[in-house]
């Protein structure tokens, strides 16, 4: 399941214009896009299934980040220089060549591992176990068939599944066992958020007084999950200041705009479209300055690294909060309690 040579192997067979599909697809996988869907889902759709479906993604993906720190094994472009990152295009300097395990079920090479872990950057192939792209697709395309109990998009689920692992590993991205493992973890989320919607805890997630600083057993675990938990895994190392800061940015904004009341999906298509432009408009300019800031800064040392790192993400996954407050100002959605 590590082994290079199927990767090779297809990459020969494959053209210009079929890396340019593999690269689209593969795209659907990406943050950028994660966010545009779950953005749109919110405030163009349904507030409370688009965030749960955020809560999805933003847990499938802060376990994924814990697997691949904790397993610590290479890309394929690391094990075998043979092996292209037609993704990027980035030419392949590894020191390795038909390093690859020799049975089917065998681990990497003991000496690519050391040699991968011992490195100081993984830049330029960092960890590829389990694969985020096919977890993250798995999560997505599952909880949203589930959560707006769709039979087409739930038709289509396991072609798209099967199409971004196969784009991953095409591209140079992953081995097979990592595509696997991915949707693995994408299957065990989706089958506890499952359990979850059925539960009580969908509406207590949903009621205002569940995050008032109480000690109720709602409200603690609520807040260990959506704060605490995150906090230990950041102070352990386990997941990287990005993936922390838009976990909690994300959570931030719920809890400011709960206290205040969540907002009613009514409106027009037209106001529904503005709502996600200025959902949008909000991260992206938030993401494109703090971007430009820091660079012009630049850093001095590893925690000055980090905490940009934390903000650049944090930031602009609070601007969710503030986009409720303009929807509502500009009353394009009324409020069930109260007002911003």
């Amino acid at each position: 399941m590590f082994q290079t040579e199927p990767i090779i192997y297809l990459q020969s067979l494959g053209t210009p214009w079929f890396t340019f599909l593999m690269i689209m697809i593969t795209t659907m996988g990406s943050s950028a896009f994660l966010v545009a869907i779950i953005v749109t889902a919110i405030f163009g759709v349904d507030f409370k299934k688009g965030f749960l479906l955020f809560q999805l993604l933003l847990w499938t993906g802060l376990v994924t980040e814990i697997l691949k720190i904790l397993v610590a094994f290479p890309r394929p472009d690391f094990v075998d220089n043979r092996v292209f990152n037609l993704e990027f295009g980035i030419k392949n300097t590894s020191p390795f060549s038909g390093n690859e395990p020799k049975g089917i079920f065998a681990l990497p090479d003991k000496q690519v591992i050391k040699a991968f872990r011992l490195q100081e950057a993984f830049t330029l192939s960092p960890f590829g176990f389990p694969s985020g792209h096919v977890a993250l697709t798995t999560a997505l395309w599952g909880g949203t068939a589930t959560v707006f109990n769709n039979r087409i998009i739930r038709i289509l689920t396991p072609f798209v599944i099967v199409a971004m692992a196969f784009s991953r590993v095409y591209l140079g991205r992953h081995f097979i066992e990592d595509v696997i493992g991915g949707a693995i973890v994408g299957l065990i989320f989706l089958v506890a958020f499952t359990h979850f919607l059925k539960s009580s805890l969908k509406d207590d997630l949903f009621k205002k007084e569940s995050f008032e600083l109480v000690f109720r057993r709602q409200n603690l675990l609520f807040y260990c999950f959506m704060f605490v938990i995150p906090t230990i895994f950041i102070a352990l190392s386990l997941i990287s200041a990005d993936v922390a800061g838009v976990f909690l940015g994300t959570n931030v904004a719920y809890v400011l705009i709960i206290r205040k009341g969540i907002p009613d999906d009514t409106g027009s298509v037209a106001q529904r479209a503005t709502r996600v432009f200025i959902a949008l408009l909000l991260l992206g300019v938030s993401s494109l300055i703090l971007d430009l800031w820091f660079k012009t800064a630049g850093t001095t040392n590893y925690l000055q690294f980090t905490l940009i790192g934390f903000l650049k993400t944090f930031i602009p996954a609070t601007t969710i909060w503030v986009s409720v407050a303009i929807c509502t100002k500009l009353d394009l959605y009324r409020r069930d309690k109260g007002s911003l």
